[in-house]
């Protein structure tokens, strides 16, 4: 017999394998049977970013820099993104949010907007120069953060993570950005 719940007013069925699912099933602290929460990848590196996301936040207040203002600094130097589309992707920020951070940008002159020669309903995003002193600024921060969370693994460890890492995001990756 299958089970139904009910989310957001459609009517979704709970797959045949786990409709007779329920505490009995798990050992302790196993958020399924034979997986804990611990070895769960999503759980890990969510974990992971938002400690490392608030650590970065709190240090590069103190130099008066939002970490949206950071993230979108650095795809710009690394020229990975000029459109708020690809921007969007790799900043992982939604178009309203990043809109709305662009347009705060703009005002404290650190980015530029341009509407592009090719195509009029697309608007380029480039750094001004007081958005490199900015960025100058914020670097050396994230670059102890991030010296910090990889600093046990050692050359090869980082390299194997990075190699596997980004192997889950082209596996992963819902957009045609890389």
């Amino acid at each position: 017999m299958r089970s139904a719940v009910k989310r957001s007013g459609a009517k979704k069925e709970i797959e045949e394998d786990w409709a007779d699912f329920g505490p009995d099933d798990l050992k302790p602290g196993e958020m399924a049977p034979g997986l804990s929460l611990d070895g769960f990848l999503p759980y890990l590196l969510n974990r992971i970013v938002n400690r490392l996301n608030s650590d970065l936040t709190g240090e590069l207040k103190t130099v008066g820099v939002p970490l949206p203002f950071y993230r979108v600094l650095a795809v710009l130097a690394a020229g990975r993104g000029t459109t708020v589309n690809e921007l969007s992707v790799y900043t992982i920020t939604g178009q309203s949010t990043l809109s709305k951070a662009l347009d705060r940008m703009v005002s404290a002159g650190l980015v530029r907007r341009e509407t592009s020669e090719e195509d009029g309903r697309v608007v380029n995003i480039s750094m001004t120069d007081k958005g490199w002193d900015t960025y100058r600024l914020a670097l050396p921060i994230a670059l102890r953060h991030y010296d910090r969370a990889v600093a046990d693994l050692g050359e090869v460890g980082k390299g194997r993570l990075l190699k596997c890492l980004r192997q889950i995001l082209e596996t992963v990756r819902a957009s045609d950005f890389p």
